[in-house]
């Protein structure tokens, strides 16, 4: 983003996203951007209610939508244009200014590997119960995991390997790649 307009190539981008690039300056897309990436957001707060930051139903739907598929993050990148420097400078700010939420995050996250190794040797009957998390992972985690996904394709391809390795059955398999999985979170949060 040169300055505060787009350039060719981000209206290009936008409007292949059917985000209009005239309506949506690259400072009120951010801030679109920015309140999506915060969990709890509300497309009613924005499309309903009276609050400083306001958008229509349809926009609001696109914006949350590739926020959270990573399709947008180019737009948050001030390093470069470049796709593949990602938003490393933001995504680094945003771990800085929330440390306790990721690290808590992280936990629920790992909890959650194993929850699913437990369902799974139900399923196959090499277990007959489980042992329940002490949170649950959901929404309140969900930002802040999957921007760690987003940012690294390693770790992304980690979680598939765990995916598919449960649905082939193969337990041994699936605790390796939570343990590298719980490592690289780890170690991709450490400050």
């Amino acid at each position: 983003m040169a300055g505060e307009n787009w350039t060719s190539e981000e209206k290009r981008r936008l409007k292949a996203m059917t985000i209009s690039p005239i309506a949506s300056s690259p400072e009120r897309l951010k801030e679109m951007i920015e309140y999506f990436r915060t969990p709890g957001a509300s497309l009613w707060a924005v499309t309903e209610a009276q609050g400083p930051l306001h958008m229509s139903k349809s926009l609001g739907t696109k914006v949350r939508d590739y926020v959270d598929s990573g399709d947008l993050d180019w737009v948050m990148d001030e390093t470069s244009g470049h796709p593949s420097k990602r938003f490393d400078t933001e995504w680094r700010e945003w771990l800085l200014s929330r440390p306790e939420e990721f690290s808590r995050a992280v936990e629920v996250y790992k909890e959650e590997l194993g929850l699913q190794i437990q369902f799974t040797e139900i399923h196959l009957g090499l277990r007959a119960g489980c042992i329940s998390p002490k949170v649950a992972y959901g929404p309140s985690q969900r930002p802040y995991i999957e921007s760690i996904f987003r940012r690294d394709p390693d770790l992304a391809e980690g979680r598939r390997k765990f995916d598919l390795s449960l649905k082939k059955g193969h337990i041994a398999e699936a605790r390796t790649m939570s343990a590298l999985l719980g490592k690289g979170l780890d170690d991709s949060i450490a400050v």
